[in-house]
């Protein structure tokens, strides 16, 4: 009889413990359920490290304790996951190595590379800093209407952070801007960092806390000087003969130039053709109305 009720116990527990491993299985893969489509996304990322290739125009050596995304990935994270606009030239993200995309005092070098042509640098001297922030506090009217559309902060002031300035040792632009974010305490340093080659500048640009303004202004530098433009494509590489002049100024283009430009008037004429359209429709429509009306008295 005893060994028939220690016999019972042990099956007993036997099968008492089956349904608990299973309920621990279930809910370790049950977390996954629990993570919305930002934490599925950012779990998909894939880190790079060593030297990568930025395009066909430079090369990076990813800094120790960083990591790298490449530019399909890097938009999904800016564009998407952050809200900001729409950057096809955009190459790739360096990021600390212990942080995540989702961590609340993120930050990180968004890479990216404008092909605006050469700026010398007597010209890149002679930058209106005040007429450049001016031109983009404008700019912050179309910007603010993207970011409501994509869910995102509406950004309320902006500021420079410290005196931009030319780099001419190694032909690097300056500039690090303070923005203040609607319903957000602490405002967000933007900082970026122009290294200016044959055909146009490769940029780094740090996105993060303004707290960390000390620590990033640091790290920058550093960051550039660990990328290397291809043969043919640096500052010196430049041939006055077959080469084009900056189309990009710092001084960004005038507000009138940027309503007469070629997208703006495409969109302005499918704008009035949309408005005429439906004009013509309702004068169509009262005419019928009228005549319909005609006949019927007749």
């Amino acid at each position: 009889m005893h060994t028939f009720y220690c016999s019972l116990f042990m099956l007993l527990g036997l099968l008492a413990g089956l349904p608990a491993s299973g309920l621990v299985k279930e809910d370790s893969l049950g977390r996954y359920d629990k993570l919305d489509s930002s934490d599925l996304l950012v779990a998909s990322f894939s880190y790079k490290s060593g030297t990568q290739r930025l395009g066909g125009v430079a090369t990076l050596a990813v800094p120790e304790n960083y990591r790298f995304l490449d530019a399909a990935q890097s938009r999904v994270l800016v564009e998407r996951l952050w809200g900001n606009a729409e950057n096809p030239n955009t190459l790739g993200m360096l990021m600390p190595e212990r942080m995540s995309p989702l961590d609340k005092d993120c930050w990180g070098f968004v890479v990216s590379f404008e092909p605006s042509g050469y700026l010398d640098d007597q010209e890149a001297g002679k930058i209106n800093y005040n007429r450049l922030l001016r031109e983009m506090k404008e700019e912050l009217k179309m910007d603010n209407m993207l970011r409501s559309s994509r869910g995102g902060g509406v950004i309320t002031g902006m500021d420079w952070a410290f005196p931009p300035y030319y780099n001419k040792s190694d032909h690097s632009l300056h500039w690090a801007r303070i923005l203040h974010f609607e319903h957000r305490g602490q405002p967000v340093l933007n900082y970026e960092l122009r290294l200016l080659g044959r055909r146009g500048a490769l940029c780094f640009t740090a996105v993060g806390n303004a707290s960390r303004l000390k620590q990033i202004r640091e790290k920058l530098p550093e960051i550039a000087a660990a990328a290397r433009f291809t043969n043919g494509n640096g500052y010196n590489d430049f041939n006055p003969r077959t080469d084009e002049p900056a189309r990009w100024t710092p001084e960004t283009p005038s507000l009138t130039s940027r309503f007469l430009s070629p997208e703006n008037l495409l969109l302005g004429l499918r704008s009035t053709l949309s408005m005429l359209l439906v004009a013509l429709s309702m004068v169509l429509f009262i005419y019928v109305m009228q005549y319909y009306h005609q006949r019927r008295r007749s």
